[in-house]
């Protein structure tokens, strides 16, 4: 049982799916995807994604919590985490259209990101590897197929999820939670040195999964508050 001050939450997040809601936003997800209306795919799918992420994390999050042997408390501290993010991009995206595209193209500057500190660091050896040539040319393929999907500037700056929190106007719960969760989820000298007191453990489980209850239930009201119609109407990016 969860401890008292997070037991709605849990119910809450139980009767999304009891009451039909869960279903009822597939349903909506499926009708986006066979007529998107022009111009939309991209905004269906990102869309489409983030509540599969979404539903995928919270039954990660209740797999942990269930089978206490294959998961401690960073793991169920982790997949809270993972909730908790999930929720401020879900905010992002349902602040409208604009949001959503910049939030799309990230995909692109993340992956762009990445090669770039592979190469960065393959140059800096004395002898540079002979996998740099693949690197490059997958930058290069990357950026090719942004350019045909109308995405631009992938060097640019990605949206980081403190600053789409300041947006949304959770800076202070980002800021408390990431610190909160981030000594669970890291080796900090917090989490090796830990504690070893069953009562202890058990009641810093329940806290994460009820914390992890209420990312899911902000994750999925702010993905079910936006307009299916302003995804499926064409409009001007």
């Amino acid at each position: 049982m969860a401890e008292p001050m997070f037991s709605n939450f849990v119910v809450e997040a139980h009767d999304i799916k009891e009451s039909g809601r869960w279903a009822a936003l597939n349903e909506h997800i499926e009708k986006m995807a066979a007529e998107p209306g022009e111009g939309n795919g991209w905004y269906v799918q990102i869309y489409a994604q983030l509540c599969a992420q979404v539903f995928a994390e919270y039954h990660s999050l209740k797999w942990v919590r269930e089978e206490p042997q294959y998961g401690d408390v960073s793991l169920l501290a982790w997949r809270t985490r993972n909730l908790f993010e999930l929720s401020i991009w879900a905010h992002y995206l349902a602040k409208g259209r604009k949001s959503a595209r910049r939030l799309y193209d990230d995909a692109g500057r993340d992956a762009h990101d990445l090669f770039a500190t592979f190469e960065q660091w393959g140059k800096r050896n004395a002898e540079a590897p002979d996998w740099l040539e693949q690197i490059a040319s997958g930058k290069t393929e990357l950026m090719d197929r942004a350019a045909e999907d109308g995405v631009e500037g992938l060097d640019g700056r990605y949206m980081r999820v403190d600053a789409a929190a300041e947006e949304c106007g959770l800076a202070g719960m980002y800021k408390v939670m990431s610190k909160l969760l981030s000594k669970f989820v890291h080796p900090t000298a917090l989490q090796i040195l830990g504690i070893s007191d069953e009562e202890q453990v058990a009641g810093q489980r329940e806290c994460f999964f009820g914390l992890g209850c209420l990312f899911f239930l902000e994750a999925f009201n702010a993905l079910e508050r936006v307009d299916i119609k302003d995804i499926t109407a064409k409009q001007s990016d």
